[in-house]
């Protein structure tokens, strides 16, 4: 009877050293993707309706920022107003004139039937320490500007719709405040 209650006391006491701890939480799930927008657009593109942007002209656009609300070491792409990049525009800022929109938000609008041969067409620059960016030999025309800006708020996307005249210089302020 002894060597019963001895064994039972060895046993409960061998059950107690080996106790498991519980297996660890799993991970969280990962953040929800950013839904995307995708939007298709009826104006077809036209290779020859962006071929008069290719012209040397006379006309410069400077690109100006505020500190702050910067756009230094980011691209600035300046695309020609055509029917097809109108319409692309108005889709992923909601304007064809201007516009300051969250990045995220402008990156989750997709153009479903976007053609990649309009980005031949788009000219780029890059912004310099002082927030500001030119682009010179233009021919006259409207054109769109597009830049990532820095805000208090987070990263933005500014557009801005100017038009050139041969021989003159346009000043484009990029801010992030709503035009």
């Amino acid at each position: 009877m002894v060597k019963l209650r001895v064994l039972g006391l060895l046993a409960v006491l061998m059950a107690a050293g080996c106790e498991t701890t519980a297996p660890p939480p799993p991970p969280p799930p990962p953040p929800p993707p950013i839904p995307r927008n995708d939007v298709v657009i009826q104006i077809p593109y036209r290779a020859e309706d962006f071929a008069w942007s290719m012209a040397i002209g006379s006309a410069r656009i400077h690109v100006t920022t505020v500190p702050g609300r910067s756009c230094a070491g980011n691209s600035v792409a300046l695309t020609p107003d055509t029917p097809y990049s109108r319409e692309r525009i108005r889709a992923l800022y909601g304007s064809s004139e201007a516009a300051s929109e969250p990045v995220e938000q402008v990156r989750s609008r997709v153009i479903a039937n976007d053609n990649p041969d309009m980005r031949r067409f788009v000219r780029a620059s890059r912004c310099d320490a002082t927030g500001a960016a030119a682009f010179d030999g233009l021919p006259a025309g409207a054109f769109f500007i597009i830049a990532e800006v820095s805000d208090p708020r987070g990263p933005r996307v500014v557009m801005r719709r100017v038009t050139t005249s041969a021989g003159r210089l346009v000043v484009a302020a990029l801010t992030s405040a709503k035009p």
